[in-house]
């Protein structure tokens, strides 16, 4: 057995020399497609009077981007997308509070408000506290963790609602195109920690799985799964 695979590289292991053109292309696509799906979600969201991002997946995007906005602010390019993403997010997150209660049963509004708040909470605490224990001031960690969160509650939703409200299949389409974009560039920045790399594995599957149920769903419901925009 090679006893060097083994060896853990240090969480903060600097980034290996990639051509810029890589990252560059890879976050770019990244930047404007996030723009654009928060666009269409947020329209899809009052067209459809339910929330188009579960509700803790809102809270802990919010969280992330405050996080890295402000409290350990990043590279000054992206602080600077951030601060479009922020607000945005924002609606989001007004969506969900507004429309989400609609995916939990006979919960009051006052324990649905409660909970809101609570995991907002532990979502900003964690995240802080998981750049500083991991000294990932970049958020490489704390971004997949978060969307691995995200993609997971997109299937437990779809599952919940038995519906296509507040979805479509582009907003679907999108996402995986930002995680695969992202994935790119941090495997190629990173290529030797695994558990990123496996993190980036479980986005892309649950991408995956989420599409394919969505167009099911569509067509349960006799309805053409790209003509809902």
């Amino acid at each position: 057995m090679n006893v060097a695979l083994l060896v853990a590289p240090p969480v903060v292991s600097p980034q290996r020399e990639v051509p810029d053109i890589l990252p560059d292309i890879a976050f770019g696509v990244v930047g404007i497609c996030t723009f654009v799906l928060y666009l269409a979600a947020i329209r899809r969201g009052y067209l459809d009077k339910r929330s188009t991002l579960p509700v803790f997946a809102a809270c802990a995007n919010v969280a992330w981007e405050v996080t890295y906005a402000f409290i350990y602010p990043i590279d000054p390019m992206m602080r600077t997308i951030l601060y479009f993403w922020l607000p945005l997010n924002l609606v989001l997150l007004f969506q969900a509070v507004r429309y989400g209660r609609k995916d939990f049963g006979r919960m009051s509004a006052r324990l649905f408000g409660w909970m809101v708040a609570g995991f907002s909470a532990f979502a900003f605490t964690f995240i802080v506290a998981a750049t500083r224990e991991f000294g990932d001031d970049e958020g490489v960690y704390t971004t997949v963790f978060v969307v691995v969160l995200m993609e997971s509650l997109f299937l437990v939703t779809l599952w919940v609602r038995r519906s296509t409200e507040g979805q479509t299949m582009y907003i679907a389409v999108v996402k995986t195109l930002i995680d695969a974009s992202g994935g790119v560039a941090l495997i190629a920045w990173y290529p030797d920690r695994w558990l990123l790399h496996q993190m980036i594995a479980a986005e892309l599957i649950l991408d995956a799985v989420y599409i394919v149920a969505l167009y099911r769903q569509f067509r349960a419901e006799g309805a053409s799964p790209w003509r809902k925009f």
